[in-house]
């Protein structure tokens, strides 16, 4: 792999990390976790009782269709509740359970779990190096983000 282009080595690493699919004790998913997070803390930030389906959709960046399988999965689960919107009947809203914010909690525990064990593998000093690169990498990107394309880019 060595001969391979670094930057292509690069995203094949950060693509690894992405794929790692780490299933806690709650036994559920990746995503249904994000969406779990994503509902309790929009429940919680604005104090309002739950989240448009659309809104959630967007807040994980997954289709429309996605979301509903998975909201119908958690439901099923009484994760979560669906409720019609009062003032909109075409617009729906999902909201945590009891039993949803509880299995978040333990995710959240679990996970924290995880990575305690994946950082104390690897070492304080490689993660603290770690975390430096990936601060100065992010740091290059922005600054490379902000400028125009080059012309040789552009010609492609």
């Amino acid at each position: 792999m060595k001969n391979i282009a670094i930057h292509t080595r690069l995203m094949y690493a950060f693509q690894r990390i992405r794929k790692v699919e780490v299933t806690p004790e709650t036994g559920i998913s990746k995503m249904e976790f994000f969406a779990l997070q994503a509902i309790g803390g929009y429940q919680q930030k604005t104090g309002l009782s739950g989240i448009y389906v659309s809104e959630l959709a967007k807040t994980l960046r997954i289709a429309s269709s996605q979301t509903s399988r998975m909201l119908k999965s958690l439901e099923e689960r009484q994760l979560i509740g669906r409720k019609i919107d009062d003032r909109d009947r075409r617009n729906t809203y999902v909201y945590l359970t009891e039993e949803g914010r509880q299995v978040c909690r333990e995710t959240q525990d679990s996970m924290k779990r995880f990575m305690k064990r994946v950082l104390q593998s690897m070492g304080e000093e490689r993660v603290e190096e770690l975390i430096s690169l990936c601060n100065e990498l992010a740091d290059v990107m922005e600054q490379e983000a902000e400028k125009p394309p080059s012309r040789e880019m552009a010609r492609r």
